[in-house]
């Protein structure tokens, strides 16, 4: 604004003179002061503000970085090179950013994977709204890692042990489909039925592929018993299968033509063999039953379904089969009301054990359908570089369509990682570098990016799985979600 006695000299001035300023150089003067503005007032100081909105005064900051614009989603952390907060949210990006919903979660022991995947892939998920199923093999002061928060939910925990004393999945529920037909599904979503997996546990079983007369014979006997249990009102189970292919009725080859109805009586005989030692010795108690209430009814009773699995052996078939047989009844009981659209996840801490063997195969083929079953996959791992390049869990890391890197001690590691997720040269030295509960996020279609995980003291007491080394006992739960700080 002008003083009014500069009035006069402003105008007498001409416009094309040019005056010194102090330091020799030259500038033009002011622009001429109009008598008709000056009249109305507009060359005074408004004595109210005007009214903007914050799009328009972002403009006036322009040396800030480009934020995100999304909104909805779980928040996972703080951005630590634009130092905002990252949504990490599979559901949420998917469209947009991913084209997939699952998520593998790599770095070493004592990185944060697990405070990571607790609070982001669990507890913020169960605020979301979203239902959470938890294949928990770690254990922890006798029980698995995730029973403290369990408890502090209020959820159950299904707890598996050989021998019938625990919790028991029938490998032929009747949740799990014999002909991929669901009443309440959408068409073409079909998970793997029982058929698909009592082949699979027979091939790991028996160590060799099933002959296509062995195949047959399964089949046919598979059919008989679901007819028998289905007119006698039960539930079928593996040990029926056993015995049907052992001592098969006299009718059981009818089916295959009068030339070879009687040779086809012996076709079933060593997969009955293998199916009787299962269900007598390495998963009694597991899968040879009809399937415990607990189990039955865990999807209705709470959002967060745990599955402990910690008191089985890691030598043997018993772990991979209850996650197979666990993935697969999840997968059909979602299709069964995938006309509902539930956003399900399924977390698997050490996911190599469901990796390998037909078994894995299984568990993968029913990850290929995650979208239309709305099931977002979160797996574990550590030590990439110790999987062999055709191993299957390096297939199921290759899969992921959000990867979250913590760090990672080992050279090999991190030159492993780089290249399996083709990051940018130089990035090794960074996974080495990553401190507790940092981690390098790549999302689909967006750069990757360093994110700092943010927990409040109340997911802190939930989380913590320090308690057996430290000495001391898991705080009590207790208040709500304040503002955290970094694990």
């Amino acid at each position: 604004m002008l003083e009014d006695n500069t009035i006069g000299e402003r105008e007498s001035s001409s416009p094309g003179n040019v005056t010194s300023s102090a330091g020799g150089i030259e500038r033009r003067p002011a622009p001429r002061r109009r008598r008709i503005f000056d009249k109305y007032g507009w060359y005074e100081m408004r004595s109210e503000g005007a009214w903007s909105t914050t799009r328009q005064a972002e403009a006036w900051n322009l040396a800030t970085n480009r934020r995100r614009t999304r909104q909805d989603g779980v928040l996972a952390g703080l951005n630590t090179m634009t130092q905002t907060l990252e949504i990490v949210d599979a559901f949420a990006a998917y469209g947009t950013d991913t084209s997939g919903i699952n998520i593998v979660v790599i770095g070493d022991i004592g990185r944060g994977k697990s405070s990571w995947i607790k609070t982001v892939c669990v507890l913020r998920q169960l605020v979301a709204g979203r239902q959470v199923v938890v294949l928990d093999r770690k254990p922890q002061a006798g029980y698995g890692e995730y029973t403290p928060l369990a408890q502090g939910l209020g959820a159950e925990s299904i707890r598996f042990r050989i021998g019938g004393s625990g919790a028991c999945l029938n490998l032929l529920d009747p949740a799990i489909s014999r002909g991929g037909n669901h009443d309440h599904g959408l068409e073409g979503i079909v998970p793997a039925g029982q058929e698909a997996l009592v082949l699979a546990v027979l091939t790991d079983a028996m160590g060799r592929t099933l002959d296509e007369k062995e195949k047959a014979a399964v089949g046919a006997a598979l059919v008989a018993v679901n007819t028998a249990a289905q007119a006698a009102n039960t539930e079928p189970v593996i040990r029926d299968l056993a015995m049907r292919l052992l001592d098969p009725c006299p009718a059981d080859g009818t089916s295959f033509g009068s030339r070879w109805s009687q040779r086809a009586l012996e076709w079933g005989l060593e997969p009955g063999l293998a199916l009787a030692r299962l269900a007598d010795r390495d998963l009694r108690g597991l899968v040879d039953a009809p399937t415990s209430p607990a189990v039955r009814d865990a999807l209705e009773t709470h959002p967060l379904v745990h599955f402990d699995l910690s008191a089985l052996p890691t030598d043997g078939p018993a772990l991979r089969v209850v996650m197979t047989a666990i993935n697969t009844w999840l997968a059909n009981r979602l299709a069964a009301r995938s006309s509902r659209y539930q956003q399900t996840i399924l977390v698997v801490e050490e996911g190599w054990h469901v990796a390998g063997g037909s078994t894995g195969e299984v568990f993968r083929a029913n990850l290929k359908l995650s979208r239309g079953l709305g099931l977002s996959t979160v797996s574990a791992f550590h030590h990439p570089a110790d999987q062999p390049a055709e191993s299957p869990a390096r297939a199921l890391m290759g899969e992921a369509s959000i990867v979250v890197l913590f760090g990672q001690s080992r050279a090999d590691d991190a030159a492993e990682t780089v290249r399996l997720y083709r990051l940018p040269a130089g990035t090794e030295e960074t996974l080495m570098q990553l401190g507790r509960g940092q981690s390098l996020i790549k999302m689909g279609s967006r750069d990757p990016f360093l994110l700092s995980h943010i927990r409040s003291p109340w997911e802190i007491e939930l989380t913590d799985t320090d308690s057996p080394i430290t000495g001391r006992p898991r705080p009590g739960t207790g208040g709500g979600l304040v503002t955290g700080s970094t694990s």
